[in-house]
């Protein structure tokens, strides 16, 4: 029996990162303690914020603000730049001093994210390596594949720390590969860890068309951090991130993410369960939907869906939308348990072994 977990935010919530609407006020505390509110990309940002949405982050209680979500900032840049048009001050490209400018804040906005969460995850519960240390002893973690719409690097630490004689499969080349004492090209029934919204610890130069992985360190932060250090290896050309962000206007087109969308897709299709945590199945989240709709219709066999997704404070409405949501995608036989992760990463063989146990809301 083969088995896929599928990591979302909830996931990485449990180990103290924010969750996306709650990315902006974290971010502009830490700037308003630091007094950083002038320091460029700041500057910007609280420029955008300001004439975007109406928001001084450098005066307002930023506790009684109402910031809008990390999906709704990066989804008004993504459609401009898809409709190849401007905002008011903030140009596409021309010939002005604000050409580009669109671009310039959907890239701080990333990076914002990801100084959010180095900071946040530096310390946490160990949840992750809890999960991972339990599967290795049940002899479950070759059987498993780990699909994750987060772009931390919890899940990747916690595998190739307790485990390094486990190669992680991305599913794509990385210029690591070429270079003595480095990342190895996953051989012998690898793990597959395939992070299908890009990665922290991911380097893409635009210029070589060329991958390189920062194991077990998040080198996109490099670029606030150490900018002298943020360019490739072979062309000297200015590193970006691969991050896809939670919008609707998802732009797939970077070809690693195609390669790897189509390594999970063959991944899965061998899976038999699934276990969905805390991932809330959202309607943005269409290209997953779609993709889980062409795994489950192309099998002779039913696979089996478990969903983790409950936590402290989380009310019974909102639970019954997303069981819902996910009953009326992957039909009714849907396992929506009252676990929590916390639970899962403490007893996962409470659900690999419960193979008859399908009915709602188990505990």
């Amino acid at each position: 029996m083969k088995f896929a977990i599928l990591l979302g935010a909830g996931a990485s919530a449990a180990e103290g990162a924010p969750l996306q609407n709650k990315i902006f006020q974290t971010y502009f505390e830490s700037v308003q303690k630091t007094k950083s509110i002038h320091i460029g990309m700041n500057t910007e940002l609280a420029t955008f914020f300001y004439q975007m949405f109406g928001i001084d982050v450098q005066n307002e209680n930023l506790e009684t603000i109402h910031f809008p979500t990390f999906e709704e900032a990066l989804g008004i840049l993504d459609l401009a730049e898809r409709r190849r048009e401007s905002l008011k001050d903030f140009d596409l490209e021309n010939i002005a001093i604000n050409s580009n400018r669109i671009r310039f804040i959907r890239q701080y906005l990333v990076l914002l994210m990801a100084k959010v969460l180095h900071d946040k995850l530096e310390t946490n519960n160990g949840l992750h390596k809890r999960l991972i240390k339990n599967l290795k002893n049940e002899g479950l973690l070759g059987k498993t594949v780990f699909v994750s719409t987060n772009y931390d690097i919890l899940i990747d630490n916690a595998l190739t720390s307790l485990y390094p004689q486990f190669m992680l499969d991305y599913g794509v080349d990385f210029t690591n590969f070429d270079s003595p004492e480095d990342w190895k090209r996953p051989t012998k029934n690898p793990i597959g860890l395939f992070k299908i919204h890009g990665s922290l610890n991911w380097l893409y130069c635009p210029t070589c068309n060329s991958l390189t992985l920062t194991p077990k360190e998040k080198g996109v932060i490099r670029l606030l951090t150490d900018f002298s250090n943020s360019s490739c290896k072979v062309c000297e050309s200015v590193i970006v991130p691969i991050i896809v962000p939670p919008t609707f206007y998802k732009d797939m087109s970077n070809v690693f993410l195609s390669i790897i969308w189509n390594k999970v897709e063959q991944s899965l299709r061998t899976v038999d369960h699934f276990i969905f945590c805390g991932y809330s199945f959202p309607d943005a989240d269409m290209h997953i939907k779609y993709l889980l709709k062409r795994v489950q219709t192309n099998r002779n066999i039913p696979f089996r869906v478990t969903v983790i997704s409950n936590h402290e404070g989380k009310l019974e409405s909102v639970s019954e939308m997303e069981e819902e949501r996910y009953k009326r995608f992957l039909g009714k036989r849907v396992n929506y348990t009252k676990m929590s992760f916390e639970q899962f990463c403490d007893e996962p063989m409470r659900l690999f072994q419960s193979r008859g146990r399908l009915t709602s809301r188990s505990s």
